[in-house]
């Protein structure tokens, strides 16, 4: 990588945003490129951490095993976010995997090449650390949000008298809560031909009229249908038992869409299988 491309893509780091260019010059001497290719691991669960990435481009997904050996997603990082930061701290085995999502750069620093740039940029490294502490903080919020969530969509499960169209309207009207700002969404339940029928709606009175006609396909993916509209596919055993539309008041940062969409995506799981829950009880 060329130096002045180097030094371009360090400007754009949010975390190194307030360091100036002489300073962001030393510091970019000890920051090493780390292009990877898709699935490819940064590190796993259990290593010892050594340094801190910064995503340059592409994306991240942070996975944890779970007890069932399988792997939750716990954020998806893009462009100008920064992972690995406890191993500045302690040589400690890692908390979670990162593993590429598609190709990517990262810039990896190193604990020791931190300690050499602090020594000789105190006031700069002031601003660095701040910048990392209020970006873990904004994290920590997100996190929290969404556990909150799903104990609140746990809840639901645990009461089986509902119906199944009564459980997908409270799913809605939580989930929507937990969004910020005032956000539409509408639920569809699947009938034994796959056909998708509206079950409730909230939100913009236009977007719950548009929401009579599904715009997604039957068979299609939890995926991003346009800048605003999210859809979240409830995918049963051999169709979908239904679905979530989700549509925000403005045109959300990468960063935003990112969060929302893994947040959403984790949501389905358990939809889904409160979704079946209900439909066998109330069959």
């Amino acid at each position: 990588m060329q130096y002045d491309e180097k030094i371009g893509l360090l400007k754009k780091l949010r975390a190194l945003k307030q360091i100036p260019e002489r300073q962001l010059t030393a510091l970019a001497e000890f920051l090493r490129p780390k292009p990877l290719a898709d699935g490819a691991f940064v590190f796993a669960e259990g290593s010892i951490g050594m340094s801190l990435y910064f995503v340059s481009s592409g994306r991240i997904r942070i996975t944890k095993l779970m007890a069932d050996k399988t792997h939750k997603d716990l954020a998806i990082l893009g462009p100008g976010e920064f992972f690995g930061e406890m191993a500045l701290t302690a040589e400690a085995p890692r908390s979670a995997g990162a593993v590429a999502s598609g190709a990517c750069v990262l810039f990896e620093l190193f604990r020791g090449d931190l300690d050499r740039w602090v020594k000789l940029n105190p006031q700069q490294a002031v601003h660095f650390f701040a910048e990392l502490v209020h970006m873990q903080s904004e994290r920590l919020r997100r996190t929290s949000n969404e556990l909150t969530l799903h104990f609140n969509l746990g809840d639901l499960l645990a009461d089986r008298s509902r119906t199944a169209p009564d459980f997908l309207t409270q799913v809605l009207e939580r989930t929507d809560m937990h969004l910020e700002g005032p956000w539409s969404g509408a639920a569809y339940l699947c009938g034994a031909d796959g056909v998708a029928a509206l079950t409730a709606s909230r939100g913009d009175p236009r977007f719950a009229e548009a929401a009579k006609t599904p715009a997604f396909a039957q068979d299609a993916a939890s995926a991003w249908l346009d800048d605003l509209t999210f859809h979240v596919v409830l995918p049963g055993k051999d169709k979908p038992l239904g679905h979530l539309v989700f549509r925000a008041p403005k045109v959300l940062s990468k960063e935003d869409r990112d969060e929302i969409e893994r947040a959403l995506t984790a949501v389905s799981r358990l939809v889904s299988t409160g979704l079946e829950i209900h439909l066998t009880t109330n069959a």
